[in-house]
């Protein structure tokens, strides 16, 4: 079965500019708002594999009717956004967003400096300040007690409902991205924001443009770092390194995937190294049958891969057909909203005469996602190489995927996510984060990585 995955979109409005007449400035009626939210409903509780993962139907329905109240004046594509945001929140989906094309915001939103510029940690019972990206430096390390008059806690609460993903994930969105999604979480646009501290003082902080917070939550995933090669190596001292940047290989391009993972292996024997790093701490994702082929390189046992839950849309059957794909028989005869389920498969080694047969490790990060992480999940889970790095905090083993996407019919508003839930090979949901079997700073250079990794194995 095709497991191919979209890499998410770094944030919320950070899509491509393809529509050729902006509509930033538009208004929509009352009317075609409603239309909109009740397209929105439909698609999240008739195409989504599971959209009942935190609310159950009648609390997502409550949701929705509280939305519907408020559209009583005409509003931009961009004030209708922040209305919906958080309904995508309660699907614990990963993949999922919903956001607007550059050219659609409002102009503020485009260029001025409206962005709260702060992230936060939480320490005890405060929370402080980690970065400030209007460069203000003297603020690193004060706790914050409110941000424009209200109590930093609750104000964090909401921010976690204009994020994507799990609970937990929310939360920790809602720290590291605070100043994006704040901005988010306001109804109107503000150039400075008053933070009162735990000792009493406010202070004015300088707000900041989109392109500042682009730039840095792409450094909190590393998935904008350059990437010329989706796959690359090199050597060092006694050890290969394979990075892995991307899995982003599209099932007719897989031959010449083994042709270069055949040169690579060559290179890997005569090198003679005795251990073998494979990077994807930076990897958000692709196709995931790359992983399945980057394993027969260094694994000659069988394993066993995910289990999958795929819902029957006609929505998402129309979505495919016009890529030319076809999901088979069991799904096009299946009923609307029918859910398959699919047990694991066991894939075999078969001969390969370039199979490393060393020590191997497997680093993962921030950055590593979807495809990714079931590729390194599927490492952990069948004991087929040692992990090594940081737990990810974006992407976990159990998550939703197989993206569908559509457009709300008005505002045109763009809505993706997944149609297939994916259960990890050991079958454990209780604890849905990848542990690395060593800790591991994956950011630091690759020398001092592989020296520490190696020494900690012994």
């Amino acid at each position: 079965m095709k497991r191919t995955f979209s890499v998410l979109a770094l944030f919320i409005f950070a899509t491509s500019n393809t529509f050729s007449q902006s509509l930033s400035e538009r208004k929509f009626s009352q009317q075609q708002l409603k239309e909109d939210l009740a397209y929105l409903r439909q698609q999240l509780f008739n195409v989504h594999i599971n959209p009942y993962t935190e609310l159950n139907k009648e609390q997502y329905e409550q949701l929705f009717a509280s939305i519907n109240t408020k559209l009583k004046d005409s509003l931009s594509a961009t004030d209708f956004l922040k209305l919906v945001k958080p309904t995508i929140a309660y699907l614990s989906d990963e993949h999922a967003g919903i956001s607007l094309q550059t050219k659609m915001l409002t102009k503020s939103y485009q260029n001025e400096p409206v962005f709260c510029p702060l992230s936060l940690t939480k320490d005890g019972n405060n929370y402080k300040i980690t970065k400030v990206l209007s460069g203000q430096a003297d603020l690193l390390g004060k706790r914050v007690a409110k941000i424009d008059g209200v109590a930093i806690e609750g104000v964090l609460n909401k921010c976690a409902l204009y994020a994507a993903g799990y609970p937990d994930q929310r939360k920790e969105k809602a720290l590291t991205q605070f100043g994006s999604l704040y901005t988010l979480s306001l109804t109107g646009v503000q150039h400075r924001f008053i933070i009162k501290t735990s000792e009493g003082k406010n202070i004015t902080i300088q707000g900041v443009t989109l392109q500042t917070w682009l730039d840095e939550l792409s450094k909190q995933t590393g998935w904008n770092d350059a990437c010329n090669e989706a796959i690359s190596y090199q050597k060092i001292d006694d050890a290969g390194y394979i990075y892995a940047c991307s899995f982003g290989v599209s099932d007719t391009k897989m031959d010449s995937l083994k042709n270069k993972l055949n040169t690579i292996f060559e290179q890997v024997q005569k090198d003679n190294v005795k251990y073998l790093f494979i990077d994807v701490s930076k990897n958000g994702g692709g196709n995931s049958m790359v992983g399945n082929v980057l394993i027969d390189y260094f694994y000659d046992k069988s394993y066993g891969t995910y289990r999958c839950d795929w819902k029957k849309s006609e929505e998402y059957l129309k979505l495919l057909k016009s890529w030319g794909g076809n999901p088979g028989d069991q799904y096009n005869n299946a009923a609307d909203g029918d859910v398959l389920h699919f047990l694991p498969d066991t894939v075999d080694a078969a001969p390969n005469p370039y199979r490393f047969k060393g020590k191997v490790f497997v680093v993962v990060g921030n950055g590593t996602f979807s495809s990714a992480i079931m590729f390194a999940t599927m490492i952990k889970d069948n004991h087929i190489a040692t992990l090594a790095g940081q737990i990810p905090a974006n992407g976990h083993p159990n998550h939703f995927g197989e993206m569908y996407n559509t457009k709300l019919p008005n505002t045109r508003i763009d809505l993706r996510f997944g149609v297939k839930e994916w259960i990890r090979p050991s079958g454990e949901k209780v604890d849905n984060n990848l542990h690395p079997d060593i800790l591991v700073d994956p950011s630091e250079s690759r020398e001092e990585l592989v020296k520490e990794v190696i020494e900690r194995a012994k």
